[in-house]
């Protein structure tokens, strides 16, 4: 990846968190409207530089996944493997956000309901790795379903822990934006040119 290319990516993740953040603050902070224009104009700034912030943290994340993915394909040296431990660690991300978010936020609650959320984050994942698969190859499957559900729930744990669920939306929809583009356009700024044909 050249310097160009990084920069590239970079600044486009950081305009698509910005704008990611403002329309989703935007949207739960309506109330801030009735104090005026120029609250309204404080909120609509705060939502920016937020959104700044999570197009960061989300292109940390993506970088400390490639990192992750280069090192286990170098110690395991086989591919199926790394591919499996995924799958597991995919599974076990599940069933700890269900249990975890369950019996620290609400034990006397039933279960259930607390399964619908990383159930439309997985669902999410998938949409995203079938658009991968179809502009890339098969062998995309996984690892983007990795990155989109595990990574993304990672990345989310700050908002997670206050279980507001304003400051929940406000930092998913960058983050899930972010992490869109990145890993869509990954195979496009990797992809070596071809030489023209003699």
């Amino acid at each position: 990846m050249t310097l160009r290319k990084w920069s590239f990516l970079f600044y486009t993740t950081l305009l698509i968190g910005a704008l990611g953040a403002v329309i989703s603050g935007t949207i739960i902070g309506q109330e801030k409207m009735d104090g005026g224009f120029a609250n309204f104009g404080m909120g609509l700034i705060g939502s920016l530089i937020a959104g700044l912030m999570f197009s960061v943290i989300s292109q940390m994340g993506f970088f400390a996944y490639l990192t992750l993915n280069y090192l286990a394909l170098s110690v395991l040296r086989r591919k199926s493997l790394w591919l499996g431990i995924q799958v597991i660690l995919i599974v076990l991300v599940f069933v700890d956000f269900v249990i975890l978010r369950h019996d620290i936020f609400a034990k006397e609650e039933p279960v259930l309901g607390f399964v619908w959320l990383p159930l439309g984050l997985l669902a999410y994942a998938a949409v995203v790795a079938y658009f991968k698969v179809k502009a890339t190859n098969a062998s995309a499957w996984i690892p983007t379903m990795f990155f989109m559900f595990v990574v993304t729930i990672l990345e989310w744990v700050p908002a997670l822990q206050e279980n507001n669920v304003k400051s929940m939306i406000m930092m998913i929809v960058p983050l899930l934006l972010c992490n869109t583009w990145q890993i869509m356009q990954l195979h496009r700024i990797l992809q070596k040119k071809e030489s023209p044909a003699k």
